[in-house]
């Protein structure tokens, strides 16, 4: 038998069809706000929309860290910290500890 019936894809099903980069711009957009380095974060249904300027705010949010975003629209993005690739993980874990106030009790909750 075959199998006949279409599927409508969702919007997090779309962004991973698309390289990943809508969920990246995402996903990194609202780790950015939470730590106060934007305004606003952006949700998958606006970044399919409107890429290129979701993109740019996202990589001049990652600059006020020292960390070089470089954003594309049909593959991963690309981090580097002085000067060096670092993974989206380490990324993630330099802006943390970056934006982290105060001493830190106890392990890292992340």
């Amino acid at each position: 038998m075959k199998n006949t019936e279409t599927k409508e894809l969702d919007m997090v099903q779309l962004g991973s069809v698309n390289g990943g980069t809508i969920g990246q711009i995402s996903g990194d957009s609202e780790l950015l706000h939470k730590l106060g380095l934007m305004d606003e974060d952006f949700g998958t249904f606006e970044v399919l929309f409107d890429w290129e300027d979701c993109a740019d705010e996202v990589e001049k949010a990652w600059n006020k860290i020292g960390i070089t975003c470089e954003s594309y629209a049909t593959y991963n993005n690309s981090y580097y910290y002085q000067g060096k690739p670092v993974s989206w993980d380490e990324a993630q874990r330099i802006a943390k500890d970056k934006m982290i106030k105060g001493p830190q009790i106890g392990p890292r909750a992340y």
